[in-house]
């Protein structure tokens, strides 16, 4: 009784975030489950993804003119590619929106980003894109932001939040959104059912999505305020959120990735009050949280007092199938931007000169100090890429060992570094212009040879 009341507490509130539209669904409830030790059962209710910070270019189709779209057909997960070959974008593609794609047991699932909404595709495979509907009594409610999309062992599961006012413009960084944060359910990625609310402390307005993660004990979501709040589940429809003080004081997440052993984190834990230090922290089931490791920051001296130099913090993970490569920045503006390699999410090495991109060659005001290109992840394997006179490509599996590959076509801009990795390639933009660079794979390779073609 408690669950569908607070659901049908949440119908209310989206039908006035959305101005008079009134979702057709009923509220629903969740199987009862006895929550483990240490735990507190919230009531019953993210591809692990990369977001380009940037707004859909001019003349890309808004959210409701969403539409299907078609690509080649990808190479296997595991299929090393052998080359890139780029050709610019038409603005008004839809293939310009999308901002994540989980690779599932049953296809493929992409989230979108259109300056104020997320639209979804679902494809079965990873060519021929169809769009899902929003306004269906049997997929997401109008009015709501897909923040993350996760596999369990049923099928998929989702977060959403309310959408709010853009500070600028439509770009994704500036979007406020609310609570409350809803659990969805689907076993095809075409039909969705909420299953309820879940308890992350998000603030009544502002910034920052929560975090979702699958991984092999489950799930994980947590929020990006201070403290964090963490809850896990094991398929979504019902949710335990860790008890107050389960986390490290001065802690605040920014990213979680599934490992092969549970889920690694970075953020932020703060040293005083006007200090802070890039932080991990590892979970085998999301329950109990070891760490935080540092994540050090390159320096002439040996170490730096928490009381003394700048302020750190690691904001996003890169993950290949043997290591993680952790990207963050010097906490000021303009920040110098950090990345670490690691190959166990606790021990963690400076990577100070980028590999394999170095140093960006810009030599403009707040320019320096940066990569020289892009960096993207899927959790199979790590892919930088670059524009320009000096156009390059690498894959690798660990983030230490990169394998360069050749590119061609129209290549990218030198100020293309908003990178989004899909099955079948990557999406570079500039923030005006989009290019998606076709991965070319071994196994079509040794087709072609076997055939003679």
């Amino acid at each position: 009784m408690r669950t569908r009341l607070r659901v049908a507490v949440v119908l209310s509130v989206i039908a006035l975030a959305g101005c008079g539209v009134t979702p057709s669904r009923p509220p629903v409830s969740s199987p009862a489950m006895a929550a483990p030790t240490g735990a507190a059962r919230s009531s019953p209710s993210q591809p692990e993804s990369t977001v380009a910070p940037t707004g859909p270019s001019n003349g890309a189709p808004s959210d409701a003119q969403a539409t299907a779209f078609t690509t080649r057909v990808p190479p296997s997960a595991d299929d090393q590619w052998t080359a890139i070959h780029w050709r610019t974008v038409r603005a008004a593609d839809p293939l310009t929106l999308v901002r994540s794609v989980l690779r599932w047991r049953d296809g493929f699932i992409a989230v979108g980003w259109a300056g104020s909404s997320t639209p979804v595709w679902t494809s079965h495979d990873g060519a021929h894109w169809e769009p899902l509907p929003f306004d269906t009594a049997t997929t997401f409610w109008p009015g709501l932001l897909v923040v993350g999309v996760a596999e369990v062992s049923t099928g998929l599961v989702a977060l959403t939040v309310i959408v709010g006012p853009n500070s600028c413009g439509g770009a994704i960084e500036c979007q406020e959104v609310s609570p409350p944060v809803l659990s969805w359910a689907s076993p095809d990625g075409r039909t969705w059912m909420p299953q309820g609310v879940l308890d992350l402390g998000l603030p009544a307005a502002g910034l920052g999505t929560p975090l979702l993660a699958a991984g092999p004990a489950g799930l994980v979501a947590a929020s990006t305020t201070s403290p964090p709040r963490v809850a896990r589940s094991v398929d979504g429809s019902s949710w335990w959120t860790l008890p107050s003080g389960a986390m490290p004081a001065g802690l605040t997440f920014r990213d979680i990735v599934r490992t092969t052993t549970g889920f690694t984190a970075v953020g932020v834990q703060a040293q005083d009050a006007d200090h802070g230090r890039a932080v991990a922290l590892q979970s085998v089931d999301g329950s109990t949280w070891t760490g935080p490791y540092p994540l050090h920051m390159p320096a002439a001296s040996a170490f730096i007092l928490a009381s003394t130099g700048p302020s750190w913090a690691a904001t996003r993970l890169v993950a290949a199938r043997k290591g993680l490569i952790a990207v963050g920045n010097i906490i000021a503006t303009p920040g110098a931007a950090l990345w670490w390699q690691s190959a166990n999410g606790r021990s963690w090495r400076p990577l100070p000169s980028y590999p394999p991109l170095g140093p960006t060659t810009c030599t403009g005001e707040g320019c320096g100090n940066q990569p020289n290109g892009a960096l993207v992840g899927d959790g199979h394997r790590m892919v930088a890429v670059r524009g320009g006179a000096d156009a390059g490509a690498w894959t690798s599996a660990d983030g230490l060992a990169w394998r360069r590959v050749p590119v061609t076509g129209d290549i990218p801009g030198e100020q293309a570094t908003q990178a989004v990795l899909l099955p079948g390639g990557v999406l570079l933009s500039d923030g005006t212009t989009t290019w998606f660079g076709e991965a070319a794979g071994q196994e079509a390779l040794h087709e072609l040879r076997h055939t003679g073609a």
